[in-house]
């Protein structure tokens, strides 16, 4: 049973601790498993980014207690997204809004006001945010929190049925590292208790009381694809530089073009690393094989649906209300991708 958690070490900015490196999924997809939706990882829109301080989670609990956002100029500006929901809007379209404000102003963070509660207040409703920012040097009574979207769920995952089985026998996968379909493309805030609780619980229960194997249906509606073939360069990259790509290439807003220059440059690095002997480089490997399953994935997916936001597909579209899943052959089944 894998129970490895998400990839959100495939990008520069993330929530996730640094073990997150999609190792679970990578194995499961070598193994030969199905793995599905990696084009849909959700970013937070509020984390503390702090030059040489790990990255913190700034709950939106914050804003539904009436925290504002502003950009670097001192100008609120999310109601120009969303004017009926504003900083309550779901937290795809609060998190390209803080982007595009970012650019805007050339700054790597917005701001997050909630200055209108004492210190007491804060105190009480949100003990460790209130004490990580005091860390900071920052007194949430007082200052306005610089933070940046990070990202924060691998939505996508190996494909499981309701009882954590995958299409591999006898592999077991739950968790983040799971898709069981519950997330659709744009994760509802506590709903992976499900993946913990729920599903975690079905999978025992099913290795306690094994029936006839029956395996996973498939998936309706679905895209069954494969990595594109290898075009080493020579080139031996480090993990920084993987996540620096799809940060800026398969990140909170992506093209045609960044996702083309992202996979082309993944399918070369991916053939020129060579075959781990420690855990950096087994690392390196498990986050460059989901790097890869998500910018193909994002390639393929021609609109925009949740999470998965394309500048030149800015709409959702009927005909791709579907899955896209990845099976490995080749020189990728087997460990060697």
């Amino acid at each position: 049973m894998l129970a490895t958690g998400g990839a959100g070490q495939m990008y520069r900015t993330t929530t996730n601790p640094p073990i997150s490196t999609g190792d679970g999924v990578a194995i499961a997809y070598t193994a030969g498993a199905e793995v599905v939706d990696m084009e849909f990882t959700q970013f937070h829109p509020t984390a503390l980014v702090i030059p040489g301080q790990s990255v913190f989670l700034i709950s939106e609990a914050v804003r539904g207690e009436g925290a504002l956002l502003f950009n670097t100029r001192g100008e609120r500006f999310m109601p120009k997204y969303d004017a009926e929901r504003a900083e309550l809007a779901p937290r795809d379209i609060v998190a390209r809004a803080a982007v595009r404000e970012m650019i805007a102003t050339g700054a790597d963070h917005v701001l997050l006001d909630i200055t209108d509660r004492d210190e007491g207040w804060l105190a009480a409703r949100f003990p460790q945010i209130y004490a990580r920012c005091l860390e900071a040097g920052l007194d949430m009574a007082r200052d306005r929190i610089p933070v940046s979207p990070a990202a924060h769920y691998t939505m996508g995952g190996v494909r499981t049925n309701t009882w954590g089985e995958t299409t591999v026998r006898g592999l077991f996968v739950v968790g983040e590292a799971a898709c069981t379909g519950v997330h659709g493309a744009n994760r509802l805030a506590s709903n992976s208790l499900l993946e913990t609780v729920v599903f975690a619980h079905r999978a025992v229960e099913r290795l306690l009381n094994p029936p006839s194997p029956v395996p996973p249906p498939p998936v309706p509606t679905a895209d069954a694809i494969d990595l594109a073939p290898l075009d080493p360069d020579g080139h031996v990259p480090t993990a920084d530089e993987v996540k620096e790509l799809m940060w800026q290439d398969v990140g909170i807003v992506r093209s045609g073009e960044s996702l083309r220059r992202a996979t082309s440059t993944l399918r070369r690095w991916a053939a020129s690393i060579p075959r781990p002997v420690d855990r950096d480089g087994y690392e390196l490997r498990s986050i460059i094989t989901c790097a890869r399953l998500a910018s193909e994935a994002a390639l393929h997916r021609e609109e925009s649906r949740g999470a998965h936001y394309r500048t030149d597909f800015p709409e959702p579209r009927d005909e791709w209300r579907r899955h896209i899943v990845f099976r490995a052959s080749g020189a990728d089944a087997g460990g060697n991708a």
